[in-house]
This record gives structure tokens, C-alpha cells and sequence, in this order.
């Protein structure tokens, strides 16, 4: 199993130029709105048509400018789950999925199938039901058991759970991480959460204004990112311009602030990154002599989700455009341990934890 795409089309507010080679392993297409993950996949589904390039899935030309070939979207064999999933209203449960199928078997062989790829995600008892009759959650059940049940050969999700609570995209994930254990086929996944790609994509390819920057393991961008588009995908919520001021210095401009890295920073430097969590009160140093890497900030204001609170540090620059991000997790500590507004902390930013980007 294998994807092939390097294609180009301009539409009226950006233009798509997308370049990916894919195995049998499922990449996730991270990004944000409007960047043209959907696209991509529409394009690859033949739903839309690219204005140049060429598409190869399985060995098979799906789309190729030069050689004027153009599969049609039946042509194609492709599964592509849109997030309101697209039942047939007229039709029960059972039926929508058989009607994935084909006519490769009869009425009773495509029945007993269908009911298995509803067991499956749980929905065999709704069987006979019509999708007016389900849940949001139902209904995306449904149609994840009719998408395998046409057996495609490359199965592309598109933001299929941003519609569901918690509790059952979680129950939803799991599900799809077993069927994903079991049938093999290169399965691209449009998300712009970057905990739901990493929890069911084994590489991510972070997009930004139509074309695919980077591509890595979710180990590779969470601690090796190469652009600021990956920095700010994958979560980290602190990001700078910066400029390189001495070997191994760097001065994050937003800030007013320079960080000590340990290592040679890039002539070409562009971006400074540090996640909410990558430092740290400086007890040691509290009360004495600023050490490198630390600096005196102000508390301008906390918020508490139900594990973590948030804090905002204003920086030492007056007119910063944004303040600091620190997350502190609160579990086993009391109220007096956890920082406050109006409160000054000595901070220690780790070199080993600031990220340098050039783009």
C-alpha cells in the first residue's frame, strides 16, 4: 500500500502545492483551518480536480496531468470520511453499509458482512434503524463501518470526530486503533488537534498556507521542530522572532529577553520556541544572584482547568505583544504551593528546552 502526491491548484485564497510520499502507515495532516488539509484530500478522493501534478495510490495513476489521465471518484476506490458523515437517509443502518460493498457478493453474504463491521464499533443492534433515529455518535459509527466495509484501498479521514464529546471520541479512538491494527492500507488523517494526531497517526505532516512544511514522528516535531508552524501545531504556546547574538546566544525579540542554548545557534534563526511547561521556578537561586537563563517575572493573571493552571507572566520587554504561557500541575500540591497573581518568580528557562527554528 502506498500514496504517491505532488500536485498544485490555485483556488481563490491560496494556492495548494502539496508534495507527500506515503507507505503503509497512517500520516496525520496537521494544521490550521484554511490551510488546505480538505483539500488534499478531495483532490486525492477525485472530488475536486488539481490544475496540475500527479496522484499514484497502490501503484494505480489516479490523476496525472501530463499523461492526461483523470479517474473518476468511483474509479478510484477511495474512502473518505467527511465530518457529517453523509448516511443515506432513505436507507437503514445495514443497508448504508452494504451500500459500500459492490455487488462482489449476494444478499446474504453482504448482509452477514455488514453486520460484523457493525459489531465491530458496537452498532449491530441498530441495524434495522434509519440514521434520523441515531445519535451524532451513532450515525459516525455507522459510517466508520460502512468505510471498511468497501474495503478501499487508501482510507482518508477528515476531522471525523470534531463534532463529539470527550467520552466517545475517546471510546471512538481506540476503536479505529483496532481496526488500524488489523487492516493495513496507508490511511491519511486531517486533524488540527495535535493529541488526537499523535494518538492515531504514526507520522504527522504538518501543513501551513497549502504546503506540507515538515514531516516527522510525533517525536521528531514535539522535540526536534524545524519550522514555527510545527512549533505552534504541536503546542507550544510561547514563540518569538529571534536573532542570533553571540555564539551560542539568542534574544527572543517579543520578550526583551536572551536565553544561553548550550550549543551554536544558526546564523539564520528565525524563531525562539519554549513550551508552557518547559520551565521552571528557580528555588535555588531565589533569593541570590540571577543565574543564566532565569529572569524575575510578574504573575499577571492564573486560571485553573482541572489539573493544571495556567499562568500568565508578563515579560521583561513593556510593550511585549503577548505575555508567557507556564503550565503548573497542580495534582498533590495545596493552594500555597501554586504561584498567584501579583506574585514576582525567579523562572529558569532550560537550554536544553528552547527551541530555534529558521522559517
Amino acid at each position: 500500500m502506498s500514496l504517491s502526491i505532488d500536485i498544485q491548484k490555485r483556488y481563490p485564497a491560496f494556492e495548494l502545492s502539496v508534495a507527500l510520499e506515503a507507505g503503509e502507515e497512517r500520516i496525520g495532516l496537521l494544521g490550521a483551518s484554511g490551510c488546505g488539509k480538505s483539500c488534499t484530500l478531495r483532490c486525492i478522493a477525485g472530488v475536486e480536480t488539481p490544475d496540475a501534478g500527479k496522484i499514484v495510490v497502490n501503484g494505480v495513476t489516479f490523476f496525472d496531468s501530463a499523461a492526461g489521465i483523470n479517474l473518476s471518484p468511483q474509479q478510484r476506490k477511495c474512502a473518505l470520511l467527511f465530518q457529517n458523515y453523509r448516511l443515506f437517509p432513505n436507507l437503514s443502518v445495514i443497508d448504508n453499509v452494504r451500500a459500500g460493498m459492490g455487488d462482489t457478493h449476494d444478499a446474504a453474504r453482504q448482509r452477514e458482512d455488514a453486520l460484523r463491521f457493525l459489531q465491530i464499533f458496537g452498532m449491530a443492534d441498530f441495524a434495522d434503524r434509519y440514521p434520523a433515529n441515531l445519535s451524532g455518535g451513532q450515525q459516525q459509527r455507522v459510517a466508520l463501518a460502512r468505510m471498511l466495509a468497501a474495503r478501499p484501498g487508501i482510507l482518508m479521514f477528515d476531522e471525523p470526530f470534531s463534532a463529539l464529546d470527550s467520552y466517545l471520541k475517546s471510546a471512538l479512538e481506540q476503536n479505529l486503533l483496532d481496526v488500524f491494527s488489523v487492516v493495513r492500507r496507508t490511511v491519511l488523517y486531517v486533524s488540527h488537534d495535535i493529541d488526537e494526531a499523535c494518538c492515531l497517526c504514526e507520522r504527522i505532516a504538518v501543513m501551513h498556507d497549502g504546503r506540507v512544511e515538515e514531516v516527522g514522528t510525533v517525536s521528531d516535531l514535539m522535540e526536534r521542530p524545524a519550522t514555527l508552524a510545527a512549533l505552534r501545531l504541536t503546542g507550544c504556546k510561547n514563540t518569538s522572532p529571534a536573532r542570533k547574538v553571540a555564539s551560542s546566544v539568542v534574544e527572543a525579540l517579543d520578550w526583551g529577553m536572551t536565553f544561553d542554548v548550550g550549543h551554536e545557534v544558526p546564523d539564520d534563526v528565525a524563531y525562539l520556541g519554549v513550551r508552557a511547561s518547559y520551565f521552571h521556578v528557580d528555588r535555588e537561586r531565589a533569593d541570590g544572584e540571577r543565574g543564566r537563563n532565569s529572569y524575575d517575572l510578574h504573575v499577571a493573571r492564573v486560571s485553573d482547568a482541572r489539573f493544571e493552571r495556567l499562568v500568565l507572566l508578563d515579560a521583561p520587554r513593556s510593550d511585549a505583544p503577548s505575555r508567557l504561557q507556564w503550565r503548573v500541575n497542580k495534582v498533590g500540591k495545596t493552594e500555597a504551593e501554586l504561584p498567584h497573581e501579583g506574585d514576582v518568580l525567579r523562572m529558569h528557562f532550560d537550554a536544553r528546552r528552547i527551541h530555534l527554528v529558521s522559517r
